[in-house]
């Protein structure tokens, strides 16, 4: 035996995931040659896959045909390789080189999920939901970069198909899968698991997926939907520990409680770190018609529009009081458009003024309100909504389990919770105070708190009540 013989093991060999560790390599180059000025970040890219290629799986294939390849355990059919043409295709767009857009191309799971999605034939039911709802930002890329409409048609009708079956939450996917339609399983689920909603990375995809759809489309319904994801599954995780413990599920069971996952530094550590970058790109969009606003919370941007540069200055105390302010300040006056997400939910009383006096543009729930004028520095847009509280069932086989949702608010009772409640009660939930976090709802024998989901720490909660008419 000769000594001083040094064996190395490859980082590749034998690891589980070699699609999903690359892909979040590769967003990492990526955002470092984009946002930091990083000139090595593509020499790093192109390292990382020369290393990895060859342990990829051969495309985009699903995960049935992971199961049919050999395995050495289950854990090895879990990688998720049909996630990686959406970083693929922006390396490329980026000018990583061309051989991105060819792989991009290669990992497209165009014969088992876009072809299918594209005809409207839903195949979501059964599958790991959230790398599939990822997967649909794939198919964007793949839209924008090839220019074919089927892939488009796929993430809308594949995102109607999740939508169809999400929580009054904007939450979805029961013990990470997706349910058949039909048959309540998603009011099943409700006394049959504590793992509703893989919330650090479902919202990381759901913010992606609306984004892009929004951006693509100008349709305000993947606004309506990013933000009740926002205020009712990300703001209401627990942060993660030092030591890398972190939330990973939503609990709706009837009896709810916030927890850690037992596992250190799992996939819901990095998404949560990724998925507050979105707060701020998805709140915001612009083209050459003006600037959209898409979320109502304190913040600032600016747009260059032309040679000028325009900053928009948002204060909100939204939603718990029904009002954001939005200062426009151009360097010079202008005229161009700003557009206001008037949700769908909102009532008839929302309004829209500009420096004190009504906008000539009426509000439209469900639409962008257009307000085009010649904009001054201190110009102030003020949008009042009219919030009403509704009653959301839980499925359609279950129509007496049902959330109140004031606004994009899902609110859930704490404390002594009653076995039922009448509808007519339940619809009046009132805010304790103008701005409180705390409602309370009275019943013929007495009444009962309920909370915004960010508002809950250790009490336990409940979502969904019995409800009689």
């Amino acid at each position: 035996m000769r000594s001083g013989l040094r064996i190395t093991a490859h980082f590749w060999d034998g690891n589980r995931f070699p699609a999903y560790t690359y892909d979040k390599i590769s967003i990492g180059m990526i955002d470092a040659h984009a946002f930091a000025g990083a000139p090595q970040a593509f020499k790093a890219l192109d390292a990382a896959l020369d290393s990895v290629q060859k342990y990829l799986p051969p495309g985009g294939i699903s995960r049935a045909e992971l199961y049919a390849r050999p395995h050495r355990d289950e854990t090895f059919c879990w990688d998720e390789p049909y996630t990686l043409p959406e970083n693929l295709f922006l390396a490329w767009q980026r000018g990583a080189g061309s051989r991105y857009r060819d792989m991009g191309v290669h990992f497209l799971a165009d014969n088992w999920y876009w072809d299918p999605l594209a005809a409207g034939e839903n195949v979501l039911p059964g599958k790991h939901a959230y790398s599939h709802v990822n997967a649909m930002s794939s198919a964007i890329q793949a839209y924008f970069v090839l220019g074919n409409e089927k892939y488009l048609r796929a993430a809308r009708n594949g995102f109607d198909f999740v939508r169809a079956q999400s929580f009054a939450t904007g939450g979805w996917g029961p013990n990470e899968e997706f349910r058949k339609p039909g048959i309540g399983e998603i009011g099943d689920s409700l006394t049959k698991t504590h793992s509703s909603f893989e919330t650090p990375c479902g919202s990381y995809a759901h913010f992606k997926i609306t984004r892009y759809l929004l951006r693509t489309t100008k349709d305000s319904h993947y606004g309506d939907s990013m933000e009740r994801v926002l205020y009712n599954c990300i703001l209401g995780a627990k942060p993660i520990e030092k030591d890398g413990h972190g939330f990973y599920y939503s609990d709706y069971n009837n009896d709810g409680t916030k927890v850690y996952h037992p596992y250190k530094w799992h996939c819901c550590t990095g998404t949560f770190s990724q998925v507050t970058a979105d707060y701020g790109i998805s709140s915001y969009f612009h083209d050459d018609a003006g600037v959209y606003v898409n979320l109502f919370l304190p913040s600032r941007v600016t747009w260059k529009r032309g040679s000028d540069r325009v900053v928009l200055t948002q204060q909100t105390e939204y939603p718990h009081r029904p009002t954001t302010q939005i200062e426009v300040a151009p360097e010079k006056s202008g005229a161009f458009a700003v557009f206001i997400r008037i949700p769908e939910w909102a009532g008839p009383k929302s309004s829209i003024a500009v420096n004190g006096k009504r906008a000539e543009t009426s509000p439209v729930p469900g639409q962008f309100a257009r307000i085009h004028r010649t904009w001054k520095k201190g110009d102030r847009i003020e949008v009042e909504f009219d919030i009403p509280t509704r009653l959301e069932a839980v499925d359609p086989q279950h129509p007496k389990v049902m959330a109140a949702v004031h606004g994009p608010l899902a609110l859930f009772a704490v404390g002594e919770i009653p076995s039922w409640v009448r509808a007519e009660e339940l619809a009046a939930v009132k805010q304790v105070s103008a701005g409180s976090t705390d409602w309370q709802a009275k019943t013929s024998s007495g009444q009962f708190t309920m909370r915004p989901f960010t508002s809950i720490h250790d009490e336990h909660y409940r979502l969904y009540l019995n409800v009689e008419s």
